[in-house]
């Protein structure tokens, strides 16, 4: 299961609605939300405290998206902001871009839109992993995968890869993590970088 706990997101929108639906959404999933009706409120609150993502909505009384967008980078330039907007053109999404947005979402947006536009952002950053014990499991999967792929019988695995069968098994079944030496001899028994192996994990 990806982790997302540890993931803050700053949900700026001047409608309370939109703040409440968007936070509801955003925390079923697991991240930590904080939502602001107020631009002002909001950039104090980035002030005060470090955001991995920022959902601004673009069109706000006391201070547009656009100018928060720019605030809130030169605060801290390792946030990523998601810009939101019912009255999407061409020239507001190159200047939210040109500010530092990551994306630029369109109003009514549906539950999915905002979650993958999240999730993208996020992997983007390399803030969602995987726990422990479902890594071990999808890296053990990808390992029996690529043997029965290549034909190759769980001794013969251990022969190319100096390990022993009851090591290799264990791995397999996801009940044992491997040590980096390990998964080393492993995917040159295999023919395969670690980095092909551990790709989207």
């Amino acid at each position: 299961m990806a982790i997302r706990h540890h993931i803050k997101v700053l949900v700026v929108d001047d409608d309370p609605n939109v703040c409440k639906t968007v936070g509801l959404i955003l925390k079923e999933h697991g991240y930590h939300v904080d939502a602001y009706t107020s631009a002002r409120e909001a950039l104090m609150a980035a002030r005060r405290q470090a955001y991995d993502v920022a959902l601004i909505d673009l069109k706000m009384p006391e201070m547009n998206g656009l100018e928060l967008v720019e605030k809130i980078r030169e605060e801290d330039d390792h946030i990523s902001p998601i810009v939101v907007t019912a009255y999407p053109d061409v020239e507001s999404a190159a200047e939210t871009m040109r500010l530092g947005s990551r994306d630029y979402i369109t109003k009514p947006f549906r539950e999915e839109q905002l979650l993958e536009s999240v999730e993208r952002v996020a992997h983007q950053m390399g803030l969602i992993y995987t726990d422990e014990s479902d890594l071990n499991r999808l890296i053990g999967q990808r390992i029996r995968q690529e043997r029965l792929r290549q034909n190759l019988t769980l001794r013969q695995l251990s022969d190319r890869a100096e390990l022993t069968t009851s090591q290799l098994s264990q791995v397999e079944l996801g009940k044992n993590a491997a040590s980096l030496w390990a998964l080393a001899r492993i995917c040159g028994a295999l023919g395969k970088q670690i980095s092909e192996l551990l790709a989207g994990l």
